[in-house]
């Protein structure tokens, strides 16, 4: 009769896991998904909320793309292309963005073209970041849907 110090349970079943090949698996995974995201580029990004009561029509494309840049020292100007092709410029109204111009320029586009139905928005690269916010406030109230482009 063999008596183990165990109560009789036989051999120890304790054994220790390698998680060194699983770490350098997922060190390699991780390293190559930020290198990679890198080189993403996003080239409009839906702003997601419409102006309540409208939806965007999605049956063809639009016959003209609008597309505004913020400018420094609070300019716009306003791009058409597509059947249309136009600039508008819009200076600064006393030293703040001029919302009724572009209110009164957006809202002739939309007599002319009421097909169209977004606005891409875009800005230089020293524009504050709550200035983009409050002209996506106002182009929300004018047109279903602001796309963020250029960024």
């Amino acid at each position: 009769m063999n008596v183990s110090g165990g109560g009789g349970r036989g051999p120890s079943q304790d054994f220790d896991l390698n998680l060194a090949p699983i770490i350098d698996c997922f060190t390699v995974l991780i390293t190559f998904m930020l290198v990679s995201a890198s080189f993403i580029s996003i080239g409009i990004l839906d702003a997601g909320a419409g102006a309540a009561g409208q939806t965007a029509s999605k049956d063809a494309p639009p016959p003209i793309i609008v597309q505004l840049e913020l400018k420094e020292q609070f300019g716009m100007e306003i791009q058409l292309s597509g059947k249309a092709t136009d600039k508008i410029t819009l200076p600064a109204a006393q030293g703040d963005w001029d919302f009724v111009g572009l209110t009164r320029e957006l809202t002739n586009i939309k007599t002319k073209w009421p097909q169209s139905d977004s606005v891409i928005l875009s800005a230089a690269n020293d524009i504050e970041y709550i200035h983009v916010i409050k002209i996506m406030e106002k182009l929300r109230k004018l047109t279903p849907a602001v796309l963020l482009g250029g960024f």
